[in-house]
């Protein structure tokens, strides 16, 4: 690269640098499912920031939904700061399903606020029939109450072998497409349940049951076709967010930058 082209990449990078990032922080608002998403004109609070963040809750088997905007001095975003997370927790007669998003950016002014908007309309409007998701879930991972009447549990444990648990454990790294089956022993993880992560790099699908046997990747896959058909996930291996993880517009034109002095 000549010193030419070395002069004007630099004043490229600094006219992008020199435009401190605008951010909404200090926002929070509680609403619930009876009413649409409407974003709340007190939240009017715009600052300089390296970064912008946004936290989203969603408590889906009660309706309450929360919307939070932050700011930050530090501009580095790590994946991790990225992600969803998704617990579906069910027994004979009832769930619960909570659906967090964590957003951080610095590609433009108000980035967090603005996706934030976006995610909030889509998952407010989502409407659950928990009845109906018991009902196709219970035969494949909620088994008869441990007691002295009952069989002790047979579970997957992490060499393949039937092993006698409280619980069965299940763990698909969806983007590996790897499997790790293991037998829980503690009372605290005796509860069916279902918990789904998602960040840019990674994706993960984990499985909690109480039947003989459940963790097999056969229950696993029927599992996901149930999340997937009742929109629970967005994607038939188990994803919460469908769409791929976008690059910054910063990231994107100084890529664009270099290979253009590359080809000269």
């Amino acid at each position: 690269m000549s010193l030419c082209q070395t002069y004007i990449l630099l004043l490229l990078l600094s006219l992008f640098s020199c435009q401190a990032l605008r951010c909404t922080t200090n926002c929070l608002y509680i609403y619930n499912s009876s009413t649409p998403f409407l974003y709340p004109e007190r939240c009017n609070q715009i600052v300089s920031s390296g970064k912008c963040g946004a936290m989203l809750t969603f408590y889906f088997h009660t309706g309450e939904y929360f919307f939070s905007l932050s700011s930050d001095s530090s501009s580095t975003v790590y994946n991790s700061n990225n992600q969803r997370r998704g617990l579906l927790q069910i027994s004979e007669s009832t769930a619960s399903l909570s659906h967090y998003v964590d957003i951080e950016c610095k590609d433009k002014d108000d980035c967090a606020k603005d996706l934030a908007i976006k995610i909030s309309i889509e998952l407010s409007q989502r409407q659950y029939d928990f009845s109906k998701i018991i009902n196709e879930l219970s035969p494949y991972i909620i088994g008869p109450s441990l007691s002295t009447q009952n069989r002790p549990l047979k579970c997957y444990n992490s060499k393949e072998k039937e092993e006698l648990c409280a619980s069965c454990f299940l763990q698909n790294q969806i983007i590996k497409n790897k499997i790790t089956q293991s037998c829980q022993t503690t009372s605290s993880e005796l509860q069916p349940s279902i918990r789904m992560h998602q960040n840019p790099t990674t994706a993960t699908f984990d499985l909690t049951c109480t039947r003989n046997l459940c963790n097999t990747k056969s229950i696993l896959n029927i599992v996901k076709d149930i999340l997937f058909k009742y929109n629970v996930t967005q994607t038939p291996d188990g994803r919460l967010n469908g769409s791929r993880f976008q690059i910054s517009v910063f990231l994107m034109i100084i890529t664009i930058i270099f290979a253009f002095f590359h080809r000269f």
